[in-house]
């Protein structure tokens, strides 16, 4: 015979306490901070057999000229290939746009340094955010660097988009933009199109930010939703924005 006791108050705190350990989210300010302007971050001997992955952005201003535009694509795409890089990216006349990989992790740190070799000033505040550890198996296969009128298909190509040197928000580090988020004033707004929306987004605490979901189906959407929206949601409010790299929301403010 057994008898099935029901758990005690301290075995069940227990269970709860170790469970909230191995479920804990832990913050480490130093990785949410952009390598703008700073030395790479080493490779760890544990990633060092492993692929790498990078996203990065870039907009420019003034914007290049044809000549400029289809000489910048070029060398990108030449130091791509002289390192065996893979992955996608878009260059425009406003900048460039790449989610890259590498079967060797410093072999895409040679290729970052060479696009800062290419043009210190441009690239010296870009943040090339690394993520190290990454299987082969899940890397891209080929290299594709398009020519594009727009980085960003918010529909403002040419003349039409706003000066971001004159009108672009402040950056603000991933700290920084959490304690901006307990502001009741304030108006967060998810620029990444509805089916991202739907798989994560940021959490206002209670009392704080009030969080808007345009629910776009794609970006060319949103200058239209911004102008029908803003007046009532956006009056006399500190407005965050957050997208997935930074590129359309920079674009969007």
């Amino acid at each position: 015979l057994c008898s099935i006791m029901p758990p005690t108050t301290s075995s069940l705190s227990h269970r709860r306490s170790k469970e909230e350990e191995e479920t804990a989210v832990v913050v480490i300010p130093e990785n949410g901070r952009s390598v703008a302007g700073r030395p790479l971050p080493p490779v760890a001997k544990k990633d060092a057999s492993l692929g790498t992955i990078l996203l990065f952005y870039q907009y420019k201003e003034p914007k290049w000229t044809d000549k400029e535009h289809t000489y910048i694509l070029k060398r990108v795409i030449n130091l791509g290939e002289r390192h065996g890089i893979t992955g996608r990216g878009r260059v425009a006349p406003e900048g460039l746009n790449c989610t890259l990989s590498s079967k060797d992790p410093h072999s895409m740190r040679d290729f970052v340094q060479g696009l800062r070799a290419l043009d210190e000033l441009f690239f010296r505040e870009t943040d090339f955010k690394l993520t190290d550890g990454v299987p082969h198996n899940k890397l891209f296969k080929s290299l594709s660097i398009r020519k594009t009128v727009e980085l960003v298909a918010y529909g403002l190509e040419n003349e039409k988009a706003p000066s971001l040197s004159a009108f672009s928000a402040k950056k603000l580090q991933a700290h920084e933009y959490h304690e901006a988020m307990q502001d009741s004033d304030t108006v967060i707004i998810d620029v990444r199109n509805a089916y991202e929306s739907a798989l994560g987004r940021f959490e206002p605490p209670s009392g704080g930010a009030t969080l808007v979901d345009p629910k776009m189906r794609n970006s060319i959407e949103f200058p239209k939703w911004l102008a029908a929206e803003a007046p009532k949601l956006l009056h006399k409010k500190k407005v965050l924005m957050y997208c997935t790299g930074g590129i359309r929301c920079e674009r969007a403010t």
